[in-house]
């Protein structure tokens, strides 16, 4: 398994699991709404077997009412909680960047295609700048993350020419420019409220060009 270091870094580390059927009961002070028996669920236990020497050893006690009848089902349970931080990144990206908790629709029918249409965008977000933080994101072209209108258009804003062969790191900084970060060194990575309003900015100029019906982008005698 490979997991996080704490000084930013990642490490592999060789674990053992267990799990068991139990019975969770209800407090005795009763609050909320719910049947007084108890509740089945399964415990799995996940932890580190020989950490290295100064490192904290990994454990999770995990939770679930998702039967686990052997140790493949376990395994299954564990690999769902190893996508935990990636699904609240993209919450964070939800949340923090879009501000979906903040709108004032008051059905859920107005609510619902909102939410979808803002998690898309999120979702972009979150994968731009996974994609940013890979080994290749100085030479991988940006074009195969967003699409090449976005690419054009960000590019002839921040150096004055299309360049459709903007690299993923050009494209996601010049990005958190447009959104008001200033890249200086000392500058921690851009976070999601700035790549948001980048992105809404970039939209607008995205959507504006091609009203004015500005297409086929001509870069070094390509269209």
């Amino acid at each position: 398994m490979e997991i996080a270091d704490g000084v930013g870094g990642q490490r592999q580390a060789t674990v053992a699991m267990a799990w068991a059927a139990i019975q969770l009961t209800p407090p005795h002070v009763r609050r909320g709404l719910y049947e007084p028996r108890p509740l089945l669920a399964w415990l799995i236990r996940v932890w580190e077997v020989d950490a290295p020497a100064g490192a904290a050893p990994l454990e999770w006690v995990l939770l679930t009412n998702v039967p686990a009848a052997g140790a493949a089902d376990a395994w299954e349970r564990v690999n769902w909680y190893e996508c935990r931080w990636i699904v609240e990144e993209l919450h964070k990206a939800q949340k923090t960047g879009s501000g979906i908790e903040d709108m004032q629709f008051t059905t859920e029918a107005a609510l619902q295609p909102m939410i979808a249409v803002l998690s898309v965008v999120a979702l972009q977000l979150l994968n731009l700048r996974a994609a940013s933080r890979q080994e290749d994101a100085a030479t991988r072209r940006a074009t195969e993350v967003v699409h090449p209108d976005y690419v054009a258009v960000l590019s002839a804003w921040r150096w004055k020419e299309v360049r459709l062969e903007s690299s993923v790191h050009d494209f996601f900084f010049a990005l958190a420019r447009l959104g008001g970060c200033q890249n200086r060194k000392r500058d921690r990575r851009p976070g999601w409220l700035v790549l948001w309003r980048g992105w809404m900015k970039l939209q607008s100029m995205v959507e504006g060009a091609a009203a004015i019906g500005v297409t086929g982008y001509k870069i070094r005698g390509q269209t």
